[in-house]
């Protein structure tokens, strides 16, 4: 039997988030695009398979670090909140869900030791799962709730995370994904397969006009140097001429005519001959030869002006260019606020590598933290970071975050309150490849 989602299930789900709306629509800025989206992805009537396939539609479709990660982190809260509210098993979620049991059993683990870090021993021991056999798939959240004596704070709200938050209508992506999802989703009869199918048509026919397109410019460009050479070929004959000497004088009625004398094919070599070759060699042994002096004119070498050289090698390397500042988007500038707000979106293969270099920063520039959450938060996708840094050291720390890995620097303007004195308030997102 499926699992239904009524209009009062789905908004008792949305209160037990507790996202911060602010936050999320940026000061109400996208309040009502945020509202749109929220009712084209939770339609009332919907089962648990098919909100499961929104989500992942939704991961499909989200391509940039940030987004991805806030579409995992709301999946798993919709799986929870689904284990906790509705009081089915582990082995049953998964079923109805479409979801290996042993990655459903880490996202609850994950969920109850945020809520319950007093309890790591119990809930690994419990949400261990090894087999299809396993006792632990017939698990509930009323089984936990008796064994460990809880209060209903579980079952209230949800706890507080940064991605409740996360300012996820601010990215230009957020804009093109609503769209899409409002005209994909908006429907009790959404179809994931039929979607996911048609995106792979559409990729591999993309491709396809890639490579048809490559060929076209290759045979345009053989074709164009094909005909480049022959008009340079006939150029080249036209100004070469050849010179015919005029013998208007020879007698062309002349002729020769062959000796009839009989050629002597074969002749005797006598002593005294045989002599006169052997004297001529050794004259031709006795010979010397000095060495010939020879006087070459060295080529000439042209230097290039001073001035065209660049003064400083080390940092000649260093200095952007237009293109990487207005072609790559390297900053953004948003004119909407008075605060000054640094934004750093960085990918990285080797996260910890990454936080251990950042906190040796944090350290060495008296950088502070904004609010209770601990710099290099791990979120699902990576890191976050929300920080103070003092205004005299902003430079030189920024210029050394952004050589550690590929990264983008958004320059935002807010209202939400002043920087203390002497600080800017810099986020950085680290997110692992």
């Amino acid at each position: 039997m499926s699992l239904i989602y009524t209009e009062e299930q789905q908004k008792d789900f949305e209160k037990w988030l507790g996202l911060n709306y602010d936050a999320l629509t940026w000061q109400g800025r996208y309040e009502a695009e945020f509202s749109s989206f929220w009712e084209a992805f939770f339609v009332p009537g919907q089962s648990l398979e098919q909100m499961v396939e929104r989500f992942n539609y939704a991961l499909l479709h989200a391509q940039i670090g940030p987004l991805n990660s806030w579409f995992t982190w709301l999946r798993n809260s919709f799986l929870c909140y689904t284990f906790i509210k509705r009081n089915i098993s582990l082995l049953e979620l998964s079923q109805k869900a479409k979801i290996p049991y042993d990655s459903l059993a880490l996202i609850l683990r994950e969920y109850f030791l945020n809520h319950l870090p007093e309890y790591e021993e119990y809930f690994s021991k419990r949400f261990q799962v090894a087999n299809r056999v396993s006792p632990n798939l017939s698990v509930t959240y009323e089984n936990i709730k008796s064994e460990l004596s809880l209060d209903t704070e579980v079952e209230e709200r949800n706890v507080e995370s940064v991605l409740n938050s996360m300012e996820v209508t601010l990215y230009p992506e957020w804009q093109v994904l609503n769209k899409k999802m409002q005209r994909d989703l908006y429907n009790p009869n959404f179809d994931f397969s039929k979607i996911k199918s048609n995106l792979s048509f559409s990729r591999q026919l993309k491709v396809v006009r890639e490579i048809l397109i490559f060929l076209l410019i290759g045979l345009g460009l053989v074709y164009g140097i094909q005909k480049l050479n022959l008009k340079w070929e006939k150029s080249i004959l036209e100004q070469i001429s050849i010179y015919e000497p005029q013998l208007q004088w020879l007698d062309t009625t002349l002729s020769f005519q062959e000796s009839t004398e009989n050629v002597k094919k074969d002749f005797e070599l006598g002593a005294r001959e045989i002599e006169e070759v052997e004297t001529k060699e050794n004259n031709f042994d006795n010979l010397s030869f000095d060495d010939e002096i020879r006087y070459e004119e060295e080529s000439d070498v042209v230097l290039t002006s001073w001035d065209s050289l660049p003064k400083d090698f080390d940092t000649v390397n260093l200095e952007q260019s237009d293109y990487e500042e207005l072609k790559k988007r390297g900053y953004r500038d948003s004119r909407y606020g008075n605060t000054k707000v640094y934004r750093v979106l960085m990918r990285s293969v080797d996260a910890f590598s990454s936080k251990e270099r950042l906190d040796v920063l944090l350290k060495k520039y008296e950088v502070t933290r904004v609010d209770n959450v601990k710099p290099g938060k791990k979120v699902p996708g990576g890191m976050y970071y929300n920080l103070y840094v003092p205004r005299e050291y902003l430079k030189e720390f920024m210029a050394q975050v952004m050589e550690f890995d590929d990264a983008v620097l958004y320059e935002s303007r807010t209202r939400t309150g002043r920087n203390p004195p002497g600080k800017n308030k810099v986020f950085i997102w680290v997110k692992n490849i």
